[in-house]
């Protein structure tokens, strides 16, 4: 791509097609949780150009073929990355769809992380209970209630 990416195409594009993603995984750590957050863009992979100018744009992140389909996925895993380039993008440039309810609860999970409090038992039950208000899909809310309960032991 020869033209700099418009950063309220990105917005758009983020709209219909991008992800803000806190994952809660099991591991040995203070709490036995281990929360990382992404932010990510998916797009076919006849589109893989236009997905690898996302790295120019923002400065970070990879890209990734998925597993599951013929699609390319731009991911920003990254903290730092997502605490000084994706987070200030989309204060900037802000969603003007259902994604900004996301959005805003991923940035207070990000903030949560920032001074580690995430790895106490009350950050962890906030970031949890800002995942929940993230998603739809009932095999995760059912998931994240069940470690809500393993917590409170």
């Amino acid at each position: 791509m020869e033209n700099k990416l418009n950063p309220f195409y990105i917005t758009g594009f983020t709209e219909g097609e991008g992800s803000f993603y806190v994952g809660i995984l099991s591991r040995k750590m203070n709490t036995g949780w281990e929360i990382r957050p992404s932010f990510s863009l998916s797009q076919n992979k006849k589109d893989t150009e236009l997905i690898y100018s996302l790295i120019d744009f923002f400065g970070c992140g990879f890209v990734r073929p998925s597993k599951g389909d013929q699609t390319v996925k731009y991911e920003v895993r990254s903290l730092k990355d997502l605490q000084e380039k994706i987070i200030p993008h989309f204060e900037k440039y802000q969603l003007q769809g259902r994604k900004q309810k996301d959005f805003i609860a991923f940035k207070k999970a990000v903030e949560i992380m920032k001074p580690n409090k995430h790895l106490e038992k009350e950050g962890l039950k906030e970031i949890i209970i800002l995942a929940l208000t993230m998603t739809k899909n009932p095999r995760r809310i059912t998931s994240l209630e069940n470690i809500l309960t393993l917590l409170k032991v």
